[in-house]
């Protein structure tokens, strides 16, 4: 399949998800915590405001990656061959098989009666 911009769509929501999921936990342990009115600190304010950003845009992206992903497997399914039919042709009994028994057609037909 040509590249349609999936595999950076997943690269970028993953990575802007572990941006927002690391400055969250940032803000909560290393910069003062969160109390009941936000930060105790100023870097505190400006990591929170990093994840509030990457959370929800990562989530999205990423979202719409796994969809691509997921759209361009079931594509390559249903371009592949499917095998509906036996590779055997059927059997003949007017034309000279590799299952034949006899070297005559005729005696196929006969059914019992003597050979001519």
């Amino acid at each position: 399949m040509p590249d349609d911009g999936t595999r950076q769509l997943l690269h970028a929501g993953i990575w802007t998800l572990v941006a927002g999921l690391l400055a969250a936990l940032l803000t909560a342990t290393v910069f003062g915590g969160i109390g009941p009115q936000g930060p105790h600190t100023n870097s505190g304010w400006l990591a929170l405001i990093v994840a509030l950003g990457c959370l929800p845009f990562g989530s999205m992206a990423f979202a719409l990656g796994a969809a691509k992903w997921f759209r361009n497997r079931r594509i390559a399914a249903a371009a592949r061959p499917k095998v509906t039919e036996l590779p055997l042709k059927p059997v003949s009994r007017d034309a000279k098989s590799l299952l034949s028994f006899s070297e005559h057609s005729l005696e196929h037909r006969s059914h019992g009666k003597e050979r001519q």
